[in-house]
C-alpha cells in the first residue's frame, strides 16, 4: 500500500522528549532574556525621551512585544523542533534570499555587532575601577577619525576572548557559569536598596509630557532600540519550545510568567533609576547602575554593581563568541557560505577562521563610537527580521494548513498582527529619524544582497 504522501515538510522532523515543566522552562526563558542592556540602555532612552512616564512607558511596550513575538516564536518551534530556527522558517515561507540573508546578517552585523555593544557595556564599568578607560578619554585623534581609550579595551577583551575560543571552548565554557548570579543579584539588590534607603518621588512627575501629541510617535519608535536591545534574548524561548510538556497548555504560562517577570524585573530596576538620579541623572550616566548603587551605600555600593556588571557582560561576550563562529561554520557546511569557513583548526579542533572572522568583524563595529551609536546601527535589522519570522508564520499556517502544530498562538491572527504592526513602526521611525546611524545596518543588507547574487545563488 503506497504511503500517504506528507502534507507539510515537517513531518517527518524526530521530536524531542518533552520533560520540561512551567518552572524549568521559566527559568531558561529568564535566564535568556535578563542581560547586559539594563546597565547600558536606560541613558541613551533617558536622553531621547527626558519624561519619567515615556521612560517607563518603552520598557512596558517593550515586554508586550516581545510577549507577542514569543507565542509566534512557540508555533513555529513546535510545528519544527528541529529544524534549524530562524533560517528554515524563513527558507519555507520565502525566496532562498531572505534565509541567506538573515544568515548573513546574524554573522556579520547582528552577532559581532552585539559583542561590540556588550563590549561597550563591560569597559564602561570597567572604567569605575580605570578611569583612564572612558569614550571621553581620546587615544587618537584625526579631526573626524577619533579612537578612545575604551574602544582599545573592547579590543583587547575581544582579541583575549578569541585566543580563548580559538585554543578550545573549555575555559570559555567555564566562564559562562560564573556570570548568571552576579548579574540578577545585582538587580534585585539595586531595586530593593533603593526601596529601603527612599529617593525621591518628584522624580517620577510630570508622569505624562504636558505637552504630548501624536509627534511623540516618531520619537518613541527610535527610543524603543535601547528597550528593544535588553529584551532581546526573548527569542530563545524557542530553545525550550519542542521539550516542554502539554505544549498548547503550558506553553502560554511559560511565556506569560518567563516575560512577565523579565517585564517587572526591567521595570522595578528603571524605577530605581528614576527614583534616586531622576530622568536628567540617567540621561547623563555613563554606569547608571553604579551611580544608583553609590548614592545608596557609597563606593562600596558602586564597586560592588560595578563588578557584577563586568563579570556578567564579560560572560555574555565569551557566550557569543563561543556560538556565534559556528554559523557560518554551519551554513559552509551546507553551501550557503564561504567554502574557507568550513576549517577546523587540526590541533584544537575548533572553527578559528570563523572565529577570527567574528572578531574582526566585532572590532570593525567599535568604529561606529559608543553604546548607543552600535545599537542603532543593528538592533532595528533584528527586529526587522523578527518580523518577518512572524510574517513566515503567518504564510505557512496558509501553505501548509495540515502541518501538525502541537501549539498555535492564541489570538490569532491579532497577536502576530499586533507584533508587525510595533516592529514596523520601529523599524521605520528609526530609518527616517536617525537615518545616518541607520545605514550601516542598511549597507550590510545591500552588501549581503551582492554576495548572494554573485557567489550563492545557484547553492
Amino acid at each position: 500500500m503506497a504511503s500517504k504522501p506528507s502534507s507539510s515538510p515537517f513531518e517527518l522532523e524526530t521530536e524531542l522528549r518533552r520533560d520540561l515543566g512551567v518552572v524549568s522552562a521559566t527559568s531558561i526563558i529568564v535566564g535568556g532574556i535578563i542581560g547586559s542592556g539594563i546597565f547600558g540602555a536606560p541613558a541613551g532612552i533617558a536622553q531621547q525621551l527626558g519624561n519619567p512616564g515615556l521612560f517607563l512607558l518603552v520598557w512596558i511596550v517593550g515586554g508586550a512585544l516581545c510577549f507577542a513575538g514569543a507565542l509566534c516564536f512557540a508555533e513555529l518551534g513546535t510545528m519544527m523542533p528541529r529544524s534549524g530556527g530562524q533560517f528554515v522558517y524563513l527558507k519555507e515561507a520565502f525566496p532562498p534570499i531572505v534565509a541567506f540573508l538573515y544568515g548573513w546578517v546574524e554573522v556579520v552585523l547582528l552577532q559581532s555587532a552585539g559583542l561590540a555593544a556588550i563590549g561597550a557595556i563591560c569597559t564602561s564599568y570597567m572604567g569605575y575601577f580605570l578611569p583612564i578607560i572612558s569614550s571621553h578619554v581620546t587615544v587618537f585623534d584625526l579631526g573626524s577619525f577619533v579612537i578612545s581609550s575604551q574602544q582599545v579595551a573592547i579590543w583587547f577583551l575581544l582579541i583575549f576572548l578569541c585566543f580563548v575560543n580559538y585554543v578550545g571552548v573549555r575555559f570559555g565554557g567555564l566562564v559562562m557559569n560564573l556570570t548568571t548570579f552576579a548579574k540578577v543579584t545585582a538587580l534585585a539588590g539595586l531595586a530593593l536598596l533603593a526601596i529601603a534607603m527612599g529617593g525621591d518621588a518628584g522624580h517620577f512627575e510630570p508622569i505624562v509630557p504636558p505637552d504630548i501629541d501624536a509627534g511623540i510617535l516618531t520619537v518613541l519608535g527610535p527610543a524603543m532600540i535601547g528597550a528593544l536591545f535588553a529584551y532581546q534574548g526573548w527569542v530563545n524561548t524557542s530553545m525550550v519550545m519542542g521539550e516542554v510538556r502539554e505544549p498548547q497548555r503550558i506553553l502560554p504560562r511559560v511565556i506569560l510568567f518567563g516575560l512577565g517577570l523579565c517585564t517587572l524585573v526591567y521595570l522595578a530596576v528603571n524605577w530605581s533609576y528614576l527614583y534616586i538620579l531622576g530622568i536628567d541623572g540617567i540621561a547623563t550616566s555613563d554606569r547608571v547602575a553604579a551611580d544608583v548603587a553609590t548614592w545608596l551605600i557609597g563606593p562600596v555600593g558602586g564597586s560592588l554593581i560595578s563588578a557584577a556588571v563586568m563579570i556578567s557582560t564579560f560572560g555574555t561576550m565569551n557566550g557569543t563568541l563561543i556560538i556565534t563562529p559556528r554559523i557560518p561554520y554551519a551554513m559552509a557546511r551546507a553551501g550557503m557560505f564561504f567554502k574557507s569557513f568550513t576549517h577546523v583548526h587540526p590541533r584544537f579542533k575548533t572553527p578559528s577562521r570563523a572565529i577570527l572572522a567574528t572578531t574582526a568583524w566585532a572590532i570593525l563595529w567599535t568604529f561606529l563610537g559608543n553604546f548607543q551609536a552600535i545599537i542603532n546601527a543593528f538592533v532595528y535589522i533584528v527586529y526587522l527580521y523578527y518580523g518577518l519570522n512572524v510574517l513566515a508564520l503567518i504564510v505557512l499556517r496558509r501553505k501548509f494548513p495540515e502541518a501538525k502544530r502541537p501549539y498555535k498562538v492564541p489570538g490569532y491572527p491579532y497577536v502576530p498582527v499586533f507584533f508587525l504592526v510595533v516592529v514596523s513602526w520601529v523599524v521605520v521611525t528609526v530609518v527616517t529619524q536617525n537615518f545616518m546611524q541607520a545605514l550601516p545596518g542598511l549597507g550590510v543588507l545591500g552588501l549581503g544582497a551582492v554576495v548572494y547574487l554573485v557567489w550563492f545563488r545557484k547553492a
